[in-house]
């Protein structure tokens, strides 16, 4: 009965409140990448999401400039900008919350 009790118990608390591994399993495998790589550093997200922006903006010139010259691929990009920016605004945020918190 003892023996059932100690495996259990909640694991202690990580040192220097890094998550434990358990708790970055918790969100899903790509905030968990982009938790590992970008190191949140705020000047780099704000750069990246820039550069979408950026890339957003040139989509929709180019889909314009397709569509009015009666090219009808231009309305393909207009969901390619779409998605361009919803995932460009996701990673900002996603990299805005930082680590998970530790539970004590």
């Amino acid at each position: 009965m003892y023996a059932l009790k100690d495996i259990t118990a909640p694991p202690s608390p990580p040192p220097a409140g890094r998550p434990a591994r358990a708790t970055l399993r918790t969100r899903p495998r790509i905030q968990r990448t982009l938790i590992r790589s970008w190191e949140y550093i705020q000047p780099v997200r704000v750069t990246v999401l820039i550069l979408r922006l950026l890339v957003v903006l040139w989509l929709l010139f180019l889909s314009a400039t397709l569509l009015s010259v009666g090219n009808t691929w231009g309305w393909a990009l207009l969901p390619a900008a779409a998605a361009v920016l919803a995932i460009g605004v996701w990673v900002f945020s996603t990299a805005g919350k930082g680590w998970p918190v530790v539970e004590a």
